[in-house]
């Protein structure tokens, strides 16, 4: 994902190699191929590797995940994000990157700071 298609803004804090994955007859299965996660201060963006149209992308707000975590899926890395619909999504994380996305996604959801003193009206 190129900064063309970050908001006035927003910036980027990483971005990762993910599958969505489903609990299948007794073990994890991919449900298509390996995407783009990007997480930015505003959003989390998943995508194709080489998706070039609006629809191909998955646009979640943080106000819309209640919880991330880092888990194993089968032995490999990945994260469950919890939804506030009731929705779990399922995610492995290429290269045991699990706990950098989730500390993304964490820092994502974290409410911009406010100054405790308001500034003087002039």
């Amino acid at each position: 994902m190129t900064s063309s298609f970050l908001e006035p803004g927003e910036f980027q804090y990483g971005c990762y190699k993910v599958q969505y994955v489903e609990w299948n007859e007794e073990e994890w299965t991919g449900t298509g191929f390996w995407l783009q996660a990007t997480v930015t201060n505003r959003r989390l963006v998943v995508f194709p590797e080489l998706g070039i149209y609006p629809q191909d992308y998955e646009t979640i707000q943080p106000s819309a995940i209640m919880k991330v975590w880092n888990v194993s899926l089968a032995g490999k890395d990945g994260i469950l994000i919890r939804l506030r619909d009731n929705r779990c999504l399922h995610l492995l994380v290429d290269w045991s990157q699990g706990s950098k996305l989730v500390r993304d996604i964490d820092k994502m959801m974290i409410s911009p700071v406010k100054p405790r003193i308001s500034p003087r009206m002039l």
